[in-house]
Order: C-alpha cells, then sequence, then structure tokens
C-alpha cells in the first residue's frame, strides 16, 4: 500500500512540474548561459534529427551550338553559270562547301600548278637549260643555233632587262663566238629548234588566235628570244608566227658585220659540229615563280615540254597526259580522268577535277618535296601578280592560282581567314565568261574567307 501511494505521489509530482514548465515557458530565451547553470534535468523530448547543409545543384555542361556560315547569296548569283568547287580545312582536311568537285573539266591556269609540280619533281628546282651554237666541222662559215627550251634568251643589251630575271643574252653567245673564232665571217647561219615540236614552232588549234595579237600567249618552239615579244620588256607584246625565224634574225644581228651577208635558214646540227658558245637559263625555280605569279604561258608549255623529255618522251603535245602522270607519280595523287592538253590551261578540253587540284594544294601545304616553291610564286590578293586588283577585302589573305579562257574562270589556292582557320579551294566558274564572272567567283571567295571554320555546305 505505501509502495502504491508513493507511486502517485511521485506521479503527481511531476505532472505539477510539467505544468509549470509550460505555464512559464523557458527561463530565459535571450541568455543561452542562464540556461546553461540551471540544474534541472533535462527532459526527454524528442530532439529534430539534424538537416544536411543545402549544396548548389550541380550546373549541366552547357555545349554551345555552332555557329553556321552559309555562302548562298553568293552562290546564287545570276553570274555564277556551272559551279564546281570544294573547299576543306587544311588542318583536318575537312570538306567544308562542295559542288561536282570529283568531275574533271577544265581548269583553265590552275593547270599552271600542275605544270610546275610535275618539273619539280622531275627536273628539279636548280635546272637550267643549254643554248649552244656550234661550228661546222668541214665550213667555219657556217654556224648552228640549237635551242634546247630555253624561251627567256633575250636579245637586250648588257645593261637592260627583259621581263624574264637573269635572262641569257645573245651578247654573251657573239662575244664567245668572237674569242673562238677571230676575224671569221658567216656564209650562214642555221636554225635547229628540233629538239621538241616543228622546226618553226606549233601553235593549238584549240587557242585563240588573240593569243598572239594580244601578247598572252607564243608559238611553242624550241628555239626562240623573249618569249618572241616584239617589245622584250613588256609581258603582254604582241608575238609573231614564226619565233624560230625572229629568233635566227635577231641572232644574226647580234653577230653584226660577221654575219651581215649570211643566209638564215632551218636545219639541224650534224653530229661532228663543233661547240663554240653557250650559255644557260637563270634555274627552272626562277621560271615558275614567275610562270605562276603572272601566269605566263610561253614559259608554262617550255617547261612542260622539258618534263615530256625527261621522263622519256618526245616534248609534244600528245604527250602531255602520260608526261604528268609519270612525273607525279611518286606523289600518290589520284589523276585518274586527267587530260592534259598543254602546259599553259589555254585548252578548253584540258580535264582536271576541283577536287584533284585541292589534292595538290595539300601536298603543297604540308611541304612536300619542293613544292613550297610553289605557294611562294602563287598570286596573293591585293599584291603584285595576277591577284594585284582582286579580293581587296582580303588583303595578303588569298594565295591562289588565277585562271581564265573565254569559257571559264578559275580560282585555287589558300584562304588564311580570319578567325585563324586555313582553308584549301577550288573554284571553277564555267561558262562564256565576262568581267562579271569573275566578280561573282571572287565575292564567292571572300564569303569563304569570312565564314572559316564555320563554312556550311548548302
Amino acid at each position: 500500500m505505501k509502495q502504491a501511494l508513493l507511486g502517485i505521489a511521485g506521479g503527481l509530482f511531476a505532472g505539477l512540474a510539467t505544468l509549470g514548465i509550460l505555464f512559464t515557458g523557458p527561463l530565459s530565451l535571450s541568455n543561452e548561459n542562464s540556461v546553461a547553470e540551471q540544474s534541472v534535468e533535462p527532459t526527454l523530448e524528442a530532439q529534430p534529427a539534424p538537416t544536411e547543409t543545402p549544396t548548389e545543384p550541380e550546373q549541366a555542361e552547357v555545349v554551345e551550338e555552332p555557329i553556321q556560315c552559309s555562302v548562298s547569296e553568293y552562290e546564287d548569283s545570276e553570274d555564277i553559270l556551272v559551279l564546281q568547287a570544294e573547299v576543306l580545312d587544311a588542318s583536318s582536311g575537312e570538306v567544308l562547301f562542295e559542288r561536282g568537285s570529283d568531275t574533271p573539266a577544265r581548269a583553265a591556269s590552275v593547270m599552271k600548278l600542275f605544270t610546275a609540280a610535275a618539273a619539280l619533281e622531275t627536273l628539279g628546282p636548280d635546272y637550267r637549260v643549254t643554248t649552244r651554237v656550234y661550228v661546222d666541222a668541214q665550213d667555219p662559215g657556217i654556224l648552228y643555233l640549237v635551242g634546247a627550251g630555253d624561251v627567256t634568251l633575250s636579245r637586250t643589251g648588257i645593261n637592260q632587262d627583259s621581263v624574264y630575271e637573269d635572262a641569257p643574252k645573245l651578247s654573251s653567245l657573239v662575244s664567245q663566238i668572237s674569242n673562238e673564232l677571230r676575224g671569221q665571217t658567216f656564209s650562214q647561219i642555221v636554225l635547229d629548234s628540233t629538239a621538241y615540236g616543228s622546226a618553226a614552232g606549233e601553235y593549238q588549234e584549240v587557242w585563240d588566235q588573240r593569243g598572239l595579237t594580244n601578247g598572252y600567249m607564243s608559238y611553242v618552239s624550241a628555239l626562240q628570244v623573249d618569249g618572241d615579244r616584239n617589245d622584250p620588256s613588256f609581258k603582254d607584246s604582241p608575238r609573231s608566227n614564226d619565233p624560230v625565224l625572229r629568233a635566227g634574225t635577231w641572232f644574226q644581228e647580234a653577230l653584226g658585220t660577221s654575219a651581215s651577208g649570211s643566209a638564215v635558214v632551218r636545219g639541224i646540227a650534224p653530229p661532228d659540229a663543233v661547240e663554240v658558245a653557250r650559255v644557260q637559263s637563270a634555274p627552272l625555280s626562277t621560271w615558275i615563280d614567275y610562270m605562276l605569279i603572272v601566269s605566263d604561258n610561253t614559259l608554262a608549255e617550255a617547261i612542260a615540254r622539258l618534263v615530256s623529255l625527261d621522263v622519256g618522251l618526245d616534248g609534244s603535245f600528245a604527250s602531255l597526259t602520260e608526261a604528268f602522270k609519270r612525273a607525279l607519280r611518286g606523289t600518290g595523287l589520284d589523276l585518274g580522268g586527267m587530260q592534259v592538253e598543254d602546259g599553259s590551261g589555254l585548252s578548253r578540253y584540258n580535264q582536271i577535277s576541283p577536287s584533284q587540284v585541292n589534292e595538290l594544294l595539300q601536298l603543297i601545304d604540308a611541304g612536300y618535296g619542293e613544292f613550297e616553291l610553289i605557294e611562294e610564286g602563287m598570286p596573293v590578293s591585293g599584291t603584285p601578280g595576277s591577284l594585284s586588283n582582286r579580293l581587296l577585302d582580303a588583303v595578303g589573305s588569298v594565295t591562289a592560282k588565277t585562271g581564265w579562257i573565254r569559257t571559264g574562270y578559275s580560282l585555287a589556292g589558300f584562304v588564311d581567314a580570319p578567325d585563324d582557320t586555313r582553308l584549301i579551294f577550288t573554284v571553277y566558274n564555267l561558262g562564256d565568261v565576262r568581267a562579271a564572272n569573275r566578280e561573282a567567283m571572287d565575292d564567292l571567295v571572300l564569303g569563304f574567307y569570312n565564314c572559316g571554320k564555320n563554312l556550311v555546305n548548302r
């Protein structure tokens, strides 16, 4: 009974204590120290579960959509006729833009890139052409002027220059002849131009005859002087129909009184003729540089024929497709479907696709062999050469070979875009063209320049 009463009393006391706390509240909410100093036993109230410090949600990685840059407005110009083109990212080889790029077509003077490459692969950059003079073994009054393909041989004076840098001179030949054959007079000068082609030279039937009168092309012959120009110091000076005979006439004049009464005829130097004089051209690298920067057709044809001879063919027009394939077979280039009618690109029957041109440009960009010399000779936008007045919104940023025939414009080379992307490109605008078609093609290339890596294929 006592135990029960004590239990009841204890329970009443605890209940009263609890009621007191409920009515009076904590002794102090403002003074943490005073709560700590009390001796009251802590209650067994449930404590709230500890909560974790909230953390910032992880941000999803933002992937920026690539900017797309179209050149449709330029491609859709009415002055873009039949477009064939390919644009590559030089660093990756990725095709950024493509229109009919695998179809062989007339490349115009872009052909000269292949002429240069073939020559560098076979002849090499240091190759020089030697023009020789022989005297007849039985008759010292007969001279033989033998051409070997040096179209830069010049009639200019000692202190005068032709369009060709470091051109050898007829006067040097005459000086050597005078030393070897003192006091000799000459009754006959025989002109030997049989190294390749006909004795009088050749002009492709498909070439425009205005090339002669407008001065951008000469007959192809192994013997000629100053590229057969009327004015040796002017690139586009009119040419004649017989560069071999003119070379002989100018040689006769250079000999002066010793040959004033001589007959100038065509022929072949006999095996026993004795060499009395020789001059050498500037190295091939110099020829290539000038050929590319001003698009010199006469040099291009001379180089192409030297390639043909060097690979064991006859130097004729008909030999050039096989000659170029032989010359370039070590490069790994795919030359299937390529047709080479001439070395200059003047023929509308030349066939090279834009993708084949870009393959060559990739080798040039990679520094293959001696091909860096090709880029060094290519015109640059807004600087002297065939791009001097073109692509002026990208001065110094487009390095490209120009091309023009009456049925098409072409342009091929490198673009260094404002976003530091390097592009490799080839563009043909084909049809019966006029200046507006060239301008439209240039606008398209400037579109490539402005787009850079963001160029899209639409």
